[in-house]
């Protein structure tokens, strides 16, 4: 998404934080706030789509189009990891760029195993209290209260994936295949893709392209890693390969025209099923039609299709360092995408908090509306904590913070 450099003085400085999923990226001028908003704004959503039958959810970015938050998420992510590591593997070596990979695959797992901890302890504690299975079930996590002994196993192997516990695992896995894709993109990087394309073309095609999951031989990862990894590699090589300047063909208006012709007829679409949603009379156009290729779990065509083109809009109309991205409104998203894995996992959290506080205690339209509130406050509040406690203070403009201090 950064705009290709032109000499080697205007080159990216990259960084990695220890304390989070976001990166420092500094340019001469400050530094590329799209990222870190666009992140945070993926996390708030997800964490609203992951409240029950939350009035709010329909105005996400699901809504947007066909597409939604994980895959926006997703494709940051891997931006950046190709942007941060194959910058790295350039200067010091692919060794030493895979050691820093390995080092955040490592970080990433025991974040995920604390938040699995943490997730079920919270489940298994509500249906004790509540002495009832159903919400374990809902969330996908009876499996524990029956043999927890296996369940543990199976969730350190990642094979079991609760509700909301899946895209962790799906990260750790296309990062930990990073170093590998980036010693093929520094000689076969249209081969790399094109095997990467392949293989998503696989996972629509055969089910058995899948990887299994905990319990029984028929259920399989949410998210299927064989067809994640091609926006995730795709994505890393905009990132590696923008350092250098991006094929021609990119910036040519036909790819413009169709990227906005692409997205708002997405738009249209999904806003019949948004409003088909409150009023049953309105047809959802295409809803059987289209269905197979928008599956969230298969990413199916017209998502990744969907995605790609809202990035190309984002990158032509939306400058690196534009002042509203810098300004109090965007502030709290900009934070949250800074401190991502921390605001993810504190998210994931609270989705369950208030899952039981909503189906459990209060059922209102009004209890919904606080739930969310609430829960992004709590959000924003320990991003701005975590900033404070990095010596960043509040007061310090955005666009005017540099590297790591």
């Amino acid at each position: 998404m950064s705009e290709p450099a032109a000499d080697e003085s205007s080159r990216l400085t990259v960084t990695p934080k220890e304390a989070g999923d976001a990166f420092e990226v500094t340019l001469p001028a400050g530094r590329d706030l799209r990222l870190d908003f666009f992140r945070g704004l993926a996390l708030f959503c997800i964490f609203i789509d992951h409240l029950p039958e939350n009035v709010l959810a329909p105005f996400t970015l699901r809504s947007a189009g066909l597409s939604d938050a994980a895959e926006i998420f997703i494709l940051i992510s891997g931006y950046t990891a190709g942007m941060v590591y194959g910058g790295a593997s350039e200067r010091q070596g692919l060794l030493r760029a895979s050691a820093r990979i390995y080092h955040r695959v490592w970080q990433l797992y025991v974040a995920h195993a604390f938040l699995f901890m943490l997730f079920l302890a919270t489940v298994a504690h509500s249906a004790s209290r509540l002495n009832s299975a159903l919400f374990a079930e809902e969330l996908r996590a009876a499996d524990f209260l029956t043999e927890p002994d296996v369940a543990v196993v199976k969730a350190l192997t990642l094979q079991f994936q609760p509700v909301f516990m899946d895209i962790l695992p799906l990260y750790i896995v296309l990062l930990a295949a990073l170093p590998l894709v980036l010693a093929g993109f520094r000689r076969w990087s249209m081969a790399v893709l094109a095997a990467s394309g392949l293989l998503w073309l696989s996972a629509q095609m055969f089910e058995s392209v899948a990887l299994p999951a905990y319990p029984g031989p028929d259920h399989t990862w949410f998210f299927n890693p064989f067809a994640w990894q091609a926006l995730f590699f795709l994505s890393a090589w905009l990132g590696w390969h923008g350092r250098r300047g991006l094929p021609s063909w990119i910036h040519t208006r036909w790819v413009l025209y169709f990227a906005v012709a692409f997205t708002f007829g997405a738009f249209l679409i999904r806003m019949t099923w948004t409003l088909h949603y409150f009023i049953e009379s309105v047809p959802a156009l295409f809803a059987r039609e289209i269905w197979p290729l928008v599956s969230k779990s298969d990413l199916g065509l017209l998502r990744l299709l969907n995605v790609l083109a809202l990035a190309l809009l984002v990158a032509r109309l939306v400058k690196p360092q534009a002042s509203y991205l810098a300004g109090s409104m965007a502030r709290p998203f900009v934070l949250c995408g800074r401190h991502s894995l921390h605001v993810f996992c504190l998210g994931i959290l609270l989705a369950v908090i208030g899952r039981l506080v909503v189906n459990e205690y209060f059922g209102g339209v009004i209890m919904r509306i606080a739930a969310a509130v609430i829960g992004i406050a709590i959000m924003i509040g320990m991003a701005s904590l975590m900033e404070w406690f990095e010596g960043r203070p509040s007061r310090t403009p955005l666009h005017a913070v540099g590297g790591r201090r």
